[in-house]
C-alpha cells in the first residue's frame, strides 16, 4: 500500500512537472508598470488566436526553450546601463516590437493593436 502511494505520489510530480514545463501555467495577462502608465496585453491572444510565432517578440529564442525572455531581461532602462553601453533602451525596445507590430498590422489591412500612447498606457486613477 505504501509503495502505491509514493508511486503515485512520484507520477504526480511528474505530470506536475510536464504541465509547468509546457506553459500550461503561464500567465494570460502580461502587465507592464512604466512611469507613463500600465500596458496590459493578453499573451494566449497574440501567441495562440492571432498565431504570432515566438520569435517575433523573444527575439533571442532558441529552439527547444520552453519559456522566452522578456524585453526587460536584457534591455534595461537606458542604453547605457547595457554591457556593452550600445544597446537598446527598454522603452526603445518595447515600442519597437510592440507598436510597430501594430503598425505593420494596420498597413497591410490586418487587425491590429493600439498604437497611441493614451491606448496602451493606463495612468492610475488618483
Amino acid at each position: 500500500m505504501k509503495k502505491g502511494l509514493i508511486s503515485m505520489g512520484v507520477l504526480a510530480g511528474f505530470l506536475f512537472s510536464i504541465l509547468i514545463v509546457s506553459g500550461i501555467f503561464a500567465k494570460d495577462v502580461v502587465e507592464y508598470n512604466p512611469a507613463y502608465g500600465k500596458v496590459t496585453f493578453t499573451h494566449k491572444k497574440h501567441a495562440e488566436t492571432l498565431k504570432i510565432d515566438c520569435v517575433k517578440c523573444h527575439h533571442t529564442w532558441k529552439k527547444g526553450e520552453t519559456t522566452g525572455k522578456l524585453c526587460k531581461d536584457c534591455h534595461k532602462a537606458t542604453k547605457e546601463a547595457s554591457k556593452d553601453g550600445k544597446g537598446i533602451a527598454a522603452k526603445d525596445a518595447y515600442h519597437k516590437d510592440c507598436k510597430g507590430c501594430h503598425e505593420e498590422a494596420k498597413k497591410a489591412n490586418k487587425p491590429s493593436g493600439p498604437t497611441g500612447c493614451t491606448t496602451c498606457h493606463v495612468k492610475a486613477k488618483k
